[in-house]
């Protein structure tokens, strides 16, 4: 029979070989770089939001102006935009407006002194060059609210292709660049990743001294939508 010493002795020979074994390969030299690219474009989709903000003594009276005021909001811009447009409830509420001058004074409880109502729409239309004359709209039908104004392109998928293959240009240049000063040549690429940003234009310039104007129009000046791409690439150097 063997010796119990032996067989430790055996066990452990086994695990070294087999450590042996699963030994990772040594990684081959390589050039990491970081490509960054950009693509602009001009917008295709504008997204407003419109609120109708009503207030009055009771909720009820509250409710009722408000309904009757955004619905007039509503059919005045379904009359205005196409058929490829979309026009949704973003938002309602209904909050009791407090007096607090009974619980500074007192143990009081503020007492409420009215009730504002507030309907929220979202507008998407693709027809970017008329958003000013939709703002007026929307405002002279009884929007008395005008927000998160935005422009976008709709379909971004060829924006994105043009701004990854200028990253791609940029990577493979840098590569090149450091593998000739270093006196070896770029090989296969081992790895690479990606990531995208979309980079909304600056914020639509207003003039509304111009838009309180007799028949004047809301000037919206929106200017390109810009993707960047950034892409990291390992390249192996021959």
């Amino acid at each position: 029979m063997k010796s119990f010493a032996h067989m430790i002795a055996l066990a452990t020979s086994m695990t070294l070989i087999a450590a042996v074994g699963v030994a990772e390969p040594i990684a081959p030299p390589s050039i990491a770089v970081t490509g960054q690219g950009e693509h602009s474009a001009p917008p295709t989709l504008a997204v407003v939001g419109f609120a109708v903000e009503t207030a009055a003594p009771t909720a009820g009276q509250a409710m009722d102006e408000n309904a009757r005021k955004s619905q007039a909001v509503s059919d005045a811009i379904k009359a205005a935009i196409g058929d490829k447009d979309r026009l949704s409830t973003a938002g309602f509420g209904l909050d009791p407006v407090y007096d607090h001058r009974q619980e500074r004074t007192g143990n009081q409880p503020p007492a409420i002194t009215g009730y504002i109502a507030r309907n929220e729409v979202r507008v998407e239309t693709l027809n970017t060059k008329d958003v000013g004359q939709l703002i007026d709209l929307a405002t002279k039908a009884g929007a008395n609210r005008v927000s998160g104004l935005h422009f976008t392109i709709e379909d971004q998928r060829e924006a994105r292709d043009r701004a990854l293959e200028k990253a791609a240009e940029d990577a493979k240049r840098q590569a090149n660049t450091i593998a000739s000063s270093l006196g070896v040549r770029v090989g296969k690429v081992l790895a690479a990743t990606t990531s995208l940003a979309s980079q909304p234009p600056p914020m639509p310039f207003f003039r509304a001294a111009m838009a309180m104007e007799a028949q004047a129009t809301t000037p919206i000046e929106p200017g390109d939508v810009r993707i960047e791409a950034t892409l990291h690439v390992t390249f192996a150097i021959d």
